[in-house]
């Protein structure tokens, strides 16, 4: 029989010196293995951060909708300036729900009423659910451009929240033109038209504003439009195109190529005439572009 001692002795491991050569190597192996190591992230703190991301992007999408309409959809606390810049980029997401609840009506009324009277009351519903906010911004750019090729006497006009005889015709050339657009069409290009024309005068109102210079270092637009335009644009796009995907038509793709078109005149003109743009101005390529829509998909 073999001593206990002697087979503990054997099993043991050697003993070796801390301080030798070779340990010293396993043990800077092993730290190294360990600093490659990637970290893991917490589940929850992951979760958290995609939960405060979303509450993020429908805190924006309230922005917007409290910005393009009368419905109080609007934080009760003040929004920190990104979320606001931010908001912008939602603009045409809130144009298309817009339109959405334009076919809507159409729809409910079509029964009780013809095309030309529903025409009306839908230019109507459209105004009254906008606060008329981009049609002051037609009326005051037309009473501008009154003013001649001086500056700093169309930027005072801008300011002026009276209507001027330009104003006043300026509203009843584009609010005619809109019900008329929509009364001389039907079916589903008449729902067509109600659903692209509000989506694609938001699109408008960013995309003019990626690359112009705001006049005002105050007003509505100023805190829009201080940061993260080309984010806005990118945003307006996507948005744009998933809304526009399932509309394969020919008319449809025509309504996108003047709405660029008149955008990009438009962003020309600016640039000539005051070197950049206010909040009316771009309320007014927003109605301008609206209407560009309807006649083109009305013809």
């Amino acid at each position: 029989m073999s001593d206990p001692s002697d087979e503990m002795g054997a099993s043991a491991p050697p003993h070796t010196d801390p301080d030798s050569p070779s340990d010293s190597g396993d043990r800077n192996d092993q730290n190294r293995h360990q600093d490659r190591a990637p970290a893991r992230e917490n589940p929850h703190a992951a979760g958290a951060r995609r939960k405060s991301g979303i509450a993020q992007w429908l805190l924006q999408v309230r922005l917007a909708i409290s910005f393009l309409t009368i419905l109080p959809a609007g934080p009760a606390n003040a929004a920190a300036p990104a979320d606001v810049a931010a908001s912008f980029g939602w603009f045409p997401l809130v144009g298309f729900a817009i339109g959405l609840t334009l076919c809507a009506v159409d729809w409910l009324l079509a029964p009780l009423l013809g095309h030309p009277l529903r025409a009306a009351l839908i230019v109507l519903i459209l105004t009254a659910l906008t606060g008329a906010l981009h049609l002051d911004g037609i009326a005051d750019t037309a009473d501008a451009l009154g003013a001649g090729r001086n500056r700093e006497r169309a930027l005072e006009v801008l300011r002026d929240s009276r209507i001027g005889s330009f104003g006043a015709i300026a509203l009843v050339f584009v609010i005619g033109l809109k019900v008329i657009a929509i009364a001389g069409t039907g079916g589903t290009q008449r729902y067509a038209m109600l659903y692209m024309a509000p989506g694609l005068g938001r699109w408008a109102m960013v995309a003019l504003a990626s690359s112009l210079d705001y006049l005002r270092p105050e007003g509505a637009g100023s805190a829009m439009l201080s940061r993260d335009r080309r984010r806005n644009l990118r945003v307006a796009t996507v948005i744009a195109v998933i809304a526009l995907a399932p509309l394969v038509m020919l008319h449809a793709l025509r309504a996108c190529l003047i709405a660029a078109v008149v955008t990009l005149a438009l962003r020309a003109f600016y640039r000539r005439w005051l070197g950049g743009m206010t909040g009316d101005l771009i309320g007014a390529a927003g109605e301008l572009v609206e209407t560009a829509v309807l006649i083109a998909l009305a013809s």
